[in-house]
């Protein structure tokens, strides 16, 4: 996400992720503490009878403005913050909410799990096999159930997530295996659904390091079963950091370094005064020179919010044709 503004790579009073930790579940669906941000964020590319291609986003964020070490009672030392977006390739609807640290306005919880923020909320098993999205904002809402069998796939090294070449990382795994099924309502009038969804949760400290811009991230739902995330870091030098893994359709990870991918921007459109990259083609060179072309569903598809970014569906052609999400920070 775009925080620049957290990013201090000399600030030690935070947890940093670390290399040898190991990720377990369900412990780790739930919060961690003492790390500046994290997050609990699901996308689902869907369709119905009545829409043929629409996408969902919903994002709780839970931040920390100072370490445990210097918290002081009754201050603000940390909040959650959510999203809540519907796209269609006419319309783009987004809500934001915030809600202090302590309160019971918002949280995670195990035993069963659920995140929350005022009346939105994911509940489900501590596994996430099965996980209820619920969401009621002013132009639309949404029920969705979301469904695998699939266990969560650990991205970078064993969930280790490196952002840069030196000490930016977090960490990372996604569940991109969801079946999902429910209804949306948009401007009042309802609509059954079903498609595809993607979990991602990850934790820092340290996401960005002070010379890095913002990121281009993708999660990919090919029509064989296979699934790929990959990000650009941007770097003010034009030295970009580019990471990513190829998910065979058991689950089976195989990670993406720079030289096994070649990100290139294929056109712009014009959102709120920026010049945003909303085509793209992706080649894997490793792969026969494997290219993906992505194409946004609604170019418009900009997150007005505290933090703005650009968030929306895509659908991929190419050599392999599917759909996904994409999310650019810091333009």
């Amino acid at each position: 996400f775009g925080y620049n503004s957290l990013a201090d790579e000399h600030n030690n009073e935070f947890n940093l992720a670390d290399p040898d930790y190991q990720i377990t579940f369900p412990k780790d669906h739930g919060p961690h503490k003492n790390f500046r941000i994290e997050w609990w964020y699901l996308t689902s590319n869907l369709k119905s009878e009545t829409i043929e291609n629409l996408g969902i986003q919903w994002t709780l964020f839970r931040s920390n403005l100072t370490p445990i070490s210097s918290k002081k009672p009754n201050k603000l030392n940390g909040f959650w913050m959510a999203h809540s977006a519907i796209t269609t390739d006419k319309l783009h609807y987004f809500e934001e909410r915030f809600a202090r640290e302590e309160s019971n306005q918002a949280g995670v919880k195990l035993d069963p799990f659920r995140a929350w923020i005022d009346n939105w909320s994911i509940t489900g098993d501590d596994q996430l096999e099965t996980i209820q999205l619920e969401t009621s904002a002013i132009d639309f809402a949404f029920s969705l159930k979301f469904s695998t069998k699939i266990k969560p796939v650990l991205q970078g090294n064993a969930g280790y997530s490196k952002k840069s070449e030196t000490s930016a990382a977090s960490h990372y795994y996604s569940q991109p295996f969801y079946n999902v099924e429910g209804w949306v309502t948009l401007n009042g009038e309802r609509h059954v659904v079903e498609g595809v969804g993607w979990l991602d949760r990850e934790w820092s400290s340290n996401l960005l390091n002070k010379s890095q811009l913002g990121w281009d991230w993708f999660s990919l739902h090919l029509n064989n079963g296979r699934k790929v995330m990959l990000f650009k870091v941007r770097h003010a030098s034009g030295n970009d950091f580019l990471s990513g893994s190829w998910i065979d359709q058991d689950g089976t990870k195989k990670p993406l370094n720079t030289s096994d991918i070649e990100l290139e921007e294929t056109a712009y459109s014009t959102v709120k005064g920026r010049q945003i990259p909303t085509k793209w083609k992706i080649s894997f060179p490793g792969r026969n020179s494997l290219t993906l072309n992505i194409n946004a569903l609604n170019t418009h598809s900009w997150m007005d919010t505290s933090f703005p970014y650009w968030e929306g569906p895509i659908s991929v052609s190419g050599d392999l044709s599917g759909v996904g999400y994409l999310e650019m920070t810091g333009y």
